[in-house]
């Protein structure tokens, strides 16, 4: 033996004793000769020493290798316990979807209000709050007679005193790459804004298919070319009549001047020098109305 020592005892066992740790992991039993270290033992031992003997190099290099090796372990047991965790929550998330998708799921139907119809995804957004911040789909629905951009729904889950929930209906865009989207053709835009026996042929057409969110986009379409029909409408009406009010006020100012109105009451030049004489002499209040537009009905040229 050299007449070096280092003493690390703290983390080593005594030379001839043989220690046998037990654990949860496989193959976990550690001999003296491979007794592990850790890390920050090892430095602090290099640390405390200038020159440190072969023999506890060699002591303390097989400790930081069996260090390694039992964390391997530890961490193949862990990776196998977290894989067999995550196998039984899908195999519980199968079962439960699978329950899910049963229709007759915990479905109370004899309070399901009349003319209401499955969803059976037609409308998959659909959520009807039910309290702490929780929501079911709606399994039930019925589309508003009176308004087709909207439609009623049920959960069917809380008897006949479960109140209906209301829902706006868009159009759901195709997520198929052989459809790219791509702008409106001409046409199609002619009978959205075209005549009355023209859109109702395609509305028509559009409930044939089925899809009620691209129905209720097409009446919502026309429900806003119909708005700007008559906003346009009611601009030019306007116009006009700020164009008649400013005609009638330049024949009231030739009236004045003629009638030599200001030379009369020159008294009162005066006093128009406070805060009440500041604003403009003539204010140009005339209505303004939006460009209007080329295309589309109803709109004045």
């Amino acid at each position: 033996m050299s007449d070096h020592s280092v003493n690390y005892s703290v983390t080593s066992p005594h030379p001839d004793s043989v220690e046998i740790i037990v654990d949860n992991h496989p193959s976990a039993a550690i001999f003296n000769d491979n007794a592990p270290m850790s890390p920050n033992t090892v430095l602090t031992t290099l640390a405390a020493h200038d020159e440190v003997p072969t023999e506890s190099l060699h002591e303390i290099v097989t400790g930081l290798v069996a260090t390694i090796r039992l964390r391997e372990l530890a961490w193949e047991a862990d990776r196998t316990a977290m894989r067999a965790r995550i196998n039984h929550t899908k195999d519980c998330l199968e079962a439960a979807m699978e329950a899910r998708e049963d229709q007759d799921f915990d479905f109370n139907e004899a309070g399901v209000p009349t003319d209401f119809i499955r969803n059976n995804n037609r409308v998959p957004s659909f959520q009807i709050p039910i309290g702490e911040g929780l929501s079911l789909p709606a399994e039930f629905i019925k589309r508003d007679e009176d308004n087709k951009t909207k439609v009623w729904g049920v959960t069917g889950r809380f008897g006949k005193g479960e109140p209906a929930y209301a829902h706006e209906l868009f159009a759901r865009p195709i997520e198929d790459p052989s459809f790219p989207a791509e702008p409106m053709r001409p046409w199609f835009l002619r009978l959205l804004q075209g005549s009355t026996t023209s859109y109702t042929h395609l509305r028509e057409a559009a409930n044939e298919l089925g899809d009620w969110g691209l129905a209720a986009d097409i009446a919502r379409f026309r429900q806003c070319e119909d708005q700007l029909r008559e906003l346009n409408a009611t601009i030019h009406s306007l116009r006009a009549e700020a164009d008649l009010t400013e005609t009638l006020q330049d024949a009231c100012r030739i009236r004045l001047g003629a009638a030599n109105a200001h030379g009369r009451l020159a008294r009162l030049e005066s006093v128009c020098h406070g805060k009440d004489c500041r604003f403009p002499i003539r204010g140009d209040f005339a209505v303004r109305p939006t460009s209007y537009r080329t295309r589309g009905r109803g709109r004045p040229l």
